[in-house]
């Protein structure tokens, strides 16, 4: 029988969790290799639902002869886009999460988050403007913002918390062991660096690589629901962000 953690969360955010990178990556490479074509199937899903979003779109710009260009219906095709993306990017996760959890998973799994679509892709919407103001404002901010709610989704999606609760959460989980976790995203910028000097072949490996890491990230550091003790139920509830 697979051990349940009912107090994960609360360890981590006490920093009580031994976070070793090199292990972590070591067994999501592991993970990857043995749901290799579940998790690429589910990256070519959301490849090319990015690609039939970017051929619609484009009938909606119109280049002008100075060079610039007009987006008609910009604000109402993104935020569409948003709530066609936000499932099916949960639906990958998830997959890395079922499968860090040692249960079997399909790329069917990746279609199963659509009757959340609303919260999902309210949680997507608020994570962008974030990021997007903490770009223009100050870059490291922005940054922060895209590292620090990459758990948002996830919350979501497996314990069934709002948008703000989990973005905070997330966050939370986030500065309790912020430099290890920007190291992982380090690792994977780098890879994901090599996909214009390998004419994107490289991505076949590194998008399942980084969906499994992710997942075991979850898995490792908020793990399932289950029976959660009094101080975990706290830390869940609470709206503040402990560094």
């Amino acid at each position: 029988m697979k051990e349940v953690h009912p107090d994960r969360l609360s360890q981590t955010l006490a920093k009580a969790y031994e976070f070793d990178i090199k292990a972590l990556l070591s067994k999501a490479a592991r993970l990857t290799k043995s749901n290799f074509g579940t998790l690429l199937q589910g990256s070519v899903v959301l490849f090319l639902t990015f690609v039939v979003l970017g051929v619609f779109a484009q009938q909606y710009i119109t280049v002008h002869d100075d060079g610039t260009y007009t987006f008609e219906h910009q604000s109402i095709i993104e935020i569409a886009a948003i709530c066609i993306v936000a499932p099916l990017l949960t639906g990958l996760y998830m997959i890395g999460v079922t499968q860090a959890r040692g249960l079997k998973t399909s790329v069917f799994t990746i279609f199963q988050y659509f009757p959340l679509l609303f919260l999902l892709a309210l949680t997507q919407l608020v994570n962008s403007i974030l990021v997007q103001l903490g770009l223009v404002l100050l870059l490291l901010p922005g940054i922060y913002f895209y590292i620090a709610s990459s758990f948002a989704l996830m919350l979501v999606a497996d314990r069934k918390m709002t948008p703000i609760s989990a973005i905070i959460l997330s966050c939370r989980v986030f500065n309790a062991y912020w430099s290890q976790i920007a190291a992982v995203f380090v690792v994977f910028t780098l890879l994901f660096i090599t996909a214009p000097l390998t004419l994107g072949f490289s991505l076949i490996w590194v998008l399942p690589f980084y969906f499994s890491m992710m997942g075991l990230l979850y898995q490792e550091l908020i793990g399932e629901q289950g029976q959660r003790t009094d101080a975990s139920e706290n830390d869940v509830n609470e709206s503040s962000f402990d560094a």
